[in-house]
């Protein structure tokens, strides 16, 4: 049997364990390699460790063993994410994978806390080493090996866009600079006699609490529910207005469960003579092309506007003409004219900018009060929609 063969045995295996051609199954492979490379990793580096009595080595193969249950975790996090919605949760499962995530940047933090706290004992009471050029060679093949497997996470996170492997990447990056240090610090005591093991482990898990810290930040913000990508944002009403009976777009929300399991509504201003059949098969058009386009759910809404009406337009420049005088971020929408008494009541939502500093009831008293000053018989309906993308 030779090298091909055994090769294409090993591919046609690892075909049979994941369905690399799905993300799900991509991410269930990328986890299972990164559990061998640091298992083997920790093994190596805690044999090193406890020979030559270095505390910052066995801190460091105890933080690749860490990875490994970190890769563990993320294995399990892509393979409930690959379960279909069902009663209980009916939007999926996707976001456990960001919970996998969230573990990963926990699990950093516990290493570089334990690891500070034995680095601080290490500098009180030092301990001599016994390191030879094998212990810094195998260290050196390590960060070599550590270094490829961030650069294979960082390529796969991009490739299926996936914040746990992301973090992964950034987690296996560190470790190539903790072990660097570690590679100096017994340089240091081969050449000089020094021991500034501790100082090099102080030094290792402040790069690893950092990492940990910035991976919970961008872990978290999915979670909480951050601002949707401003390029997806974009291409939707990029969409949407190329379709001619289009007038405008509002009410934008766009919901998040997880990679490729994204939810979309928004309102379309279409005019009121379009006929209810004609506007119906216009919003469902661009409501498939949407999805094909960006693999998400969208849900859009019709907003008839009335145009050619004198009546109508004058108030509805009158209003706009007022909410620019408050703030020129303010836009209206869903403008109606309605009979009221002697005069009339315009009835319409508006758009509030984010850090707008008046509040709703200020806002509305505002508005009704320039509208009175001009035409005293006219009253305002005001719905405020605060903005979500």
């Amino acid at each position: 049997m030779n090298a091909v063969t055994i090769w294409q045995l090993f591919k046609s295996c690892w075909k049979k364990l994941f369905n690399l051609s799905t993300r799900e199954g991509f991410g269930q492979f990328v986890s299972v390699a990164g559990i061998c490379v640091n298992l083997l990793l920790s093994a190596v580096k805690l044999a090193i460790g406890i020979f030559s009595g270095a505390i910052s080595i066995v801190a460091d193969a105890f933080n690749n063993l860490s990875d490994v249950g970190s890769s563990a975790i993320m294995l399990a996090g892509f393979k409930i994410a690959a379960k279909p919605a069902d009663e209980e949760h009916p939007f999926g499962h996707g976001r456990a994978e960001y919970l996998a995530g969230l573990f990963i940047a926990a699990a950093m933090i516990l290493v570089g806390g334990e690891l500070l706290y034995s680095s601080i004992e290490k500098i009180i009471t030092p301990e001599s080493l016994t390191v030879d050029a094998i212990t810094l060679l195998v260290l050196s093949l390590s960060v070599a090996v550590k270094f490829f497997l961030g650069l294979f996470y960082r390529h796969a996170a991009r490739k299926i866009n996936s914040t746990a492997i992301g973090a992964a990447a950034l987690d296996s990056f560190t470790d190539c600079l903790a072990t660097s240090v570690v590679i100096l610090s017994i340089g240091v005591w081969l050449e000089f006699g020094v021991n500034i093991d501790g100082g090099a482990g102080v030094f290792i898990s402040a790069f690893i609490l950092r990492g940990g810290f910035s991976s919970l930040k961008e872990i978290l913000n999915p979670l909480l529910g951050d601002r949707p990508n401003q390029d997806l944002i974009d291409g939707i009403k990029k969409i949407v207005m190329a379709s001619p009976e289009v007038l405008g777009v509002h009410d934008l929300i766009i919901h998040n469960y997880g990679a490729n399991r994204i939810f979309v509504s928004m309102h379309v201003e279409m005019p009121a003579t379009l006929k209810l059949l004609e506007a119906h098969e216009i919003i469902d058009k661009i409501e498939r092309k949407l999805q094909t386009t960006f693999q998400i759910s969208v849900t859009l809404h019709v907003d008839p506007v009335i145009q050619g009406d004198k009546n109508f337009d004058e108030h509805k420049e009158l209003a706009i003409k007022i909410l620019e005088e408050i703030d020129s971020r303010l836009s209206l929408h869903d403008f109606r004219v309605v009979p009221y008494k002697t005069g009339r009541k315009l009835i319409f939502d508006v758009a509030v900018p984010w850090n707008f500093l008046m509040t709703d009831h200020e806002l509305r008293k505002e508005f009704q009060r320039r509208l009175i000053k001009l035409h005293s018989d006219d009253r305002a309906i005001i719905h405020l929609d605060h903005q979500y993308c």
